[in-house]
């Protein structure tokens, strides 16, 4: 089982890297606190939204249709946002902590860390499944964030259209819905253009690190502690009890399992820091739930994979 360690290891170094890598920028002041702002919304307005483009415009619906295993995945995702914003809600008030706290819930690195873990679980094999999955779960990671955060710093004073414009003007999610149009209608991007798109896309997940680094500031582990600790909790052992051991009793098996597995028990999206901070959340605390929950992942993700082979459930 230790190789499982090795492997998410080797995933979570570069996240790690990264992250500290931003943070030593800012301490040499390469560049300015200023710098690091502009370039989140970069990430967020633009290499992100082409990242999740080229994901689902990539996936293969058609060889790998299961409605069963969707239809659970995108109600597992539902139901896990609905129940987070309930417990959270009841305990914090702060309009910039809770929707934070509730998107580092619910929201998992699935596209970045799962797509990578399920690789090493099934070297060789097609991952048609994992890919769809993807081109489901994230666009509705986005919505449900869009919706979190235009709820939240609007307490319910906001009309149904304004939450409408907020999804529309999102993004994330046009990124996501063109991604979805081109998949359904078969729409090819030229050669000369996808190339460029796939590097713009590629430099997303490093810059976005670079940008959560820069933001981190170690003695706020202590002010944020208590947060820390139950959005690491639930994001890496709450949610994936629940769900990968309803996903069990239901009779979901092999790949199938890990895709779920790896949806519901990946660490918090790096997505969620730009999300927050561009929305009006905490982003000190989105950063830092991203950087706690993938450090601790290491161990939780190895446990997981390690009981799901020992009962050969995937």
């Amino acid at each position: 089982m230790m190789q499982y360690f090795v492997v998410s290891f080797r995933i979570i170094f570069p996240v790690l890297f990264f992250m500290a890598l931003g943070s030593w920028i800012r301490h040499r002041r390469l560049l300015e606190e200023n710098t690091f702002s502009q370039m989140n919304k970069l990430v967020f307005r633009v290499f992100l939204p082409i990242k999740l483009f080229l994901d689902i415009y990539r996936s293969d619906f058609g060889s790998v249709f299961s409605p069963a295993l969707f239809l659970y995945a995108l109600a597992g995702v539902l139901a896990a946002f609905l129940g987070t914003w309930l417990a959270v809600g009841r305990t914090v008030r702060d309009k910039k902590d809770a929707p934070t706290v509730i998107q580092a819930v619910y929201r998992s690195n699935y596209v970045l860390f799962g797509m990578s873990i399920a690789g090493n679980m099934y070297p060789g094999q097609d991952l048609g499944v994992i890919s769809v999955l993807a081109a489901l779960v994230v666009p509705l990671f986005n919505i449900l964030a869009v919706i979190l955060f235009e709820v939240w710093q609007d307490r319910g004073k906001g009309s149904f259209w304004h939450l409408l414009k907020g999804i529309a003007q999102n993004n994330l999610v046009v990124g996501s819905a063109l991604g979805l149009v081109f998949l359904a209608l078969g729409i090819l991007l030229p050669q000369p253009l996808e190339k460029p798109l796939s590097q713009l896309g590629d430099a997303a997940t490093p810059l976005a690190l670079l940008c959560v680094g820069a933001t981190l500031r170690f003695a706020a582990l202590k002010k944020y502690g208590r947060y820390l600790f139950w959005m690491a909790l639930g994001r890496l052992v709450v949610v994936p009890v629940i769900f990968v051991g309803l996903g069990v009793a239901l009779g979901f098996r092999d790949m199938e399992l890990a895709g779920l597995f790896l949806v519901f028990a990946s660490p918090t999206a790096t997505s969620s820091y730009p999300m927050a901070k561009e929305l009006g959340g905490n982003g000190e605390l989105a950063g830092l739930g991203v950087a706690v929950s993938n450090v601790a992942c290491l161990l939780t993700i190895f446990l997981w994979i390690a009981a799901l082979k020992y009962f050969r459930l995937c």
